[in-house]
């Protein structure tokens, strides 16, 4: 194409028509691309638009290298850095410097919301792993035997997605999403794994106190364990989050037998009216 633009003359116009008639099957390349082809090759060097110029002091997306090295350095300093900042700070406009960004391959990429950990987490975390193997390779059945349970607050609010809720309309619908209601209720909802077997679910009460808990562990969960044949519960343990094992060992001093999620200490003894061991894990 840029051949013919030779052979035209340099006339883009001519060099679009006469690039159509020779070949009409193909995709015929619009008057401004030939001009900025001829753009690049004579200030760049090169047909694509992306080309490296970091030491050629050539105009690059509407800046010179020195308008466009403070921008750059600024983004590697500070990523998390708006385009609003950056053009307050550059006295540049928004289109520029987006512009500049994309010829660098820099994309304004999300952050990914995780939990809070403590430094001495990850050590706590592998001294429970270490613990857990060792007892499933002195007894090959112990994982098996833990009833592994966990809670869940099922509000009004919900979680609602932004990105992937939307509403297809010719017409802008002004579709709502109610939040943040007046009236609030939750459901505090229970349930558990013991080996092939699932407990619940069951609905707690909606703030839960140690009382009603051990109501929930004296009459509740016994009613769940009687559907589970002998042998699955005798040695059982029953793993459960970190307020649960505050308040059974404040109330269970000495009764308790417990593993304390990623700390290194035991409780000697286990609670008589359960056959098994009371395993504490912790979300923190």
């Amino acid at each position: 194409m840029y051949w013919m633009y030779g052979q035209c003359k340099e006339n883009a116009l001519r060099t679009a028509r006469e690039y159509a008639r020779r070949y009409p099957s193909r995709h015929h390349p619009d008057v401004n691309v030939i001009r900025r082809l001829d753009d690049r090759l004579r200030n760049m060097g090169s047909i694509w638009p992306t080309a490296d110029l970091h030491d050629t002091g050539i105009p690059r997306s509407g800046l010179t290298v020195a308008q466009a090295n403070p921008i750059l350095h600024r983004v590697e300093e500070t990523p998390e850095v708006s385009t609003r900042a950056l053009v307050r700070e550059m006295t540049s406009t928004t289109s520029t410097v987006l512009r500049l960004l994309r010829y660098e391959g820099l994309y304004p990429f999300q952050y990914t919301t995780m939990q809070g950990l403590k430094p001495d987490d990850c050590q706590k975390r592998v001294a429970f792993c270490e613990w857990l193997l060792q007892q499933q390779n002195t007894d090959n059945g112990f994982i098996a035997h833990i009833l592994w349970t966990n809670e869940a607050c099922f509000s009004r609010n919900g979680v609602f997605n932004h990105h992937n809720s939307h509403m297809w309309s010719q017409v802008n619908p002004r579709a709502i999403w109610p939040q943040k209601h007046q009236e609030r209720w939750c459901l505090n909802v229970w349930a558990g794994i013991l080996g092939d077997h699932l407990l619940g679910p069951y609905l707690l009460l909606e703030r839960l106190s140690g009382r009603s808990y051990l109501v929930f562990l004296n009459e509740v969960l016994t009613e769940f364990l009687d559907d589970i044949p002998l042998a699955a519960i005798q040695g059982i343990w029953f793993q459960h989050g970190r307020q649960k094992r505050r308040f059974l060992s404040r109330m269970y001093h000495g009764v308790w037998c417990l593993f304390i999620g990623f700390k290194n200490n035991f409780y000697s003894t286990q609670r008589k009216s359960l056959s098994g061991s009371i395993l504490s894990t912790s979300n923190g």
